[in-house]
């Protein structure tokens, strides 16, 4: 594979990746609901992290930061989905004391990661001149700020403008990602 189809390939995962950031954040606003309901919420968050992991491991070649940021998405994948399942199995066995600590514990890890993952999109929109997704990141980051206060409302706000922040990292990285276009042979005969 070529290094410019891997770049390709990584922001095209970086785009997927900011689309379940948002779902998986609406996901979590709920809290515990049902047995489906919740491996929803640990299926989604798993597949958003593979998803980042893979996306900034491609990225890693353009940008240094990158290779950082795919390791904490390795790392994070082991701790916060067994956080998750054993807060939900809590749950399910009636102690809510120790399921509400752990699924505060993993939502934060996950918002801790999805706010490096849009410092990683802030880095690269400023390595190639990109406004949309400086502006982008720092609306996200506004978003994720608004989570902390744990006053459901205002969460509610939160997913809404991280969403419009998440879709202009997105527009961002499909115009980074079409300086890495991968370019077709044609065979002669």
């Amino acid at each position: 594979m070529s290094i410019v189809r891997g770049v390709y390939e990584g922001l095209t995962a970086i785009m997927y990746s900011l689309m379940l950031d948002v779902i998986m954040k609406a996901l979590l606003l709920f809290g515990f609901m049902d047995v489906i309901y919740d491996l929803l919420q640990l299926i989604t968050s798993i597949l958003w992290m593979s998803i980042g992991m893979f996306g900034w491991d491609g990225v890693c070649i353009i940008n240094r930061g990158g290779c950082r940021l795919s390791t904490i998405y390795r790392y994070v994948m082991f701790m916060a989905p067994t956080l998750l399942a054993i807060s939900y199995i809590s749950y399910m066995y009636h102690n809510n004391d120790a399921a509400t600590i752990l699924f505060l514990v993993a939502t934060s890890l996950l918002l801790g990661l999805s706010v490096s993952g849009y410092i990683g999109v802030l880095m690269i929109s400023r390595q190639f001149r990109n406004k949309l997704g400086v502006t982008g990141s720092a609306i996200s980051i506004i978003a994720v700020i608004m989570w902390l206060a744990l006053i459901p409302s205002i969460m509610e706000i939160g997913v809404a403008v991280n969403a419009v922040g998440n879709a202009l990292m997105a527009i961002a990285v499909v115009s980074i990602r079409r300086r890495y276009t991968p370019t077709r042979r044609l065979i002669h005969r």
